[in-house]
């Protein structure tokens, strides 16, 4: 009996074009299915907490079906047993305090999702992160210019209210539509005398806009050899421009420091990552030290003091994540959350993994691994905002591209591609 004949190679191609675009989508879902629930609430009907929760866990269920068929067997193995492990240590943490959060599995999940997406992903992840960007960035110039149509169109406060049970008396400007710190009382740090609101473009709110503005710059920094020059002209733009539109203090600090510390986390062995989180987090409570503050306010050093009190004062259970409400007690201290929704064993098992078992190769993978841990740590001085889907998910998404990319990255081309699965782990 003849052999059914091979698959021709366009035809392959095709899909493997298909399986991207599939991707890219699920990406773009992860990121801004608050701002499609939002147009759907403030124009169509009032949605609830419920259709939230599915949405969001459709997009998880999406991450696996359409990533996970692209792993071999030894990162399979580490995908299925970090999520065992994480399984297993909720388990025996609920056995132990009698309880279990939801939410901290979550959490944890979102690494794992976008990590398996990443993997499968066969497209340009250059012109992808500069695509976002430039979607980011026309959505905020029409908030900027139009804030009352943006407000009345998207309507923040709204979905706010209905979505996230947020109370429409914190609000303090009841005059305006849009999110609850668009419009703060004070001046803008950047453009004072503008009078224009925080953008927050897809993302409803402008925190989460600062966190992409910090992702943005550093997969410009880490394949800016793979963007010619007028592709790096424009992200250099886009940057400036957003936070300016965002009043991103945050952000432009953080694209700072990493556009200084560059040249060395590319050079700096990757194991060492976790040296890099320890020793943020350790000039953050020498900061604060130097510089006598001794009382939490809404400033940045505010913020750190309050991390850095509240690592002070946690208890035996909250070090071990026996006591999870407490992690609610930390919104302003990542760290704090972090230890509290995961345990103190579950923080260094996630380092330790982060550093040793995820190999992104290459000085991309190098330099953009040292930066995400670098942009991490420093956002737990401040707040919990990095796990959030819309922020962890382009951050892992980048992770899983590389993890799965080899040993070689392509040099600057028309296609910009990232090879696939160079570097098979036998």
């Amino acid at each position: 009996m003849a052999s059914p004949p091979a698959p021709r190679p366009w035809t392959d191609a095709r899909r493997a074009r298909w399986r991207s675009r599939a991707i890219e989508a699920v990406l773009v879902l992860g990121i801004g299915y608050n701002f499609v629930l939002a147009l759907v609430n403030a124009n169509v009907f009032a949605v609830g907490p419920a259709v939230t929760y599915a949405i969001e866990f459709a997009v998880y269920a999406a991450c696996f079906v359409l990533g996970l068929w692209s792993l071999d067997r030894r990162r399979a193995a580490l995908v299925v047993g970090g999520l065992g492990f994480v399984v297993a240590l909720a388990w025996l943490r609920s056995l132990a305090s009698g309880q279990i959060d939801p939410k901290f599995l979550r959490d944890a999940l979102i690494a794992f999702a976008f990590l398996v997406l990443g993997a499968g992903y066969r497209g340009s992840l250059p012109r992808l992160c500069l695509g976002l960007a430039l979607l980011v960035a026309m959505v905020a110039a029409f908030e900027l210019a139009a804030p009352q149509a943006y407000g009345e169109v998207v309507n923040p406060k709204s979905y706010f209210v209905n979505a996230r049970g947020a109370s429409a008396a914190g609000f303090w400007n009841q005059d305006s539509n849009l999110y609850v710190s668009a419009t703060r009382p004070g001046a803008r740090n950047f453009l004072p005398s503008s009078d224009l609101p925080r953008a927050s473009s897809i993302f409803v709110e402008p925190v989460t806009m600062g966190n992409f503005i910090i992702f943005f710059a550093a997969t410009v920094l880490a394949f800016r050899r793979h963007l010619g020059l007028p592709a790096q002209a424009l992200a250099a733009a886009l940057v400036v421009f957003l936070v300016l539109a965002s009043d991103g203090r945050l952000a432009a600090g953080t694209c700072l420091l990493m556009l200084v510390l560059a040249p060395l986390f590319r050079r700096l062995d990757q194991r060492l990552a976790f040296a890099v989180f320890g020793v943020v987090l350790f000039a953050g409570a020498g900061l604060v030290a130097v510089a006598g503050v001794e009382a939490f306010d809404d400033t940045l050093l505010g913020r750190v003091f309050f991390s850095v009190d509240s690592i002070r004062g946690l208890s035996f259970q909250e070090w071990m994540g026996m006591d999870p409400g407490s992690a609610y007690r930390y919104f302003d201290s990542g760290i704090a959350y972090f230890i509290g929704s995961q345990s103190l064993p579950g923080v260094l098992a996630f380092l330790l993994a982060y550093s040793f078992l995820l190999v992104l190769p290459g000085r991309e993978g190098r330099l953009f691994k040292h930066l995400a841990i670098f942009a991490f740590a420093l956002s737990l001085l401040v707040s919990n905002g990095y796990f959030s889907i819309k922020t962890a998910a382009l951050w892992w998404f980048v992770c899983g591209v590389l993890w799965q990319a080899g040993a070689r990255l392509q040099p600057a081309g028309p296609a910009h591609r990232i090879p696939a699965a160079a570097e098979s782990a036998r």
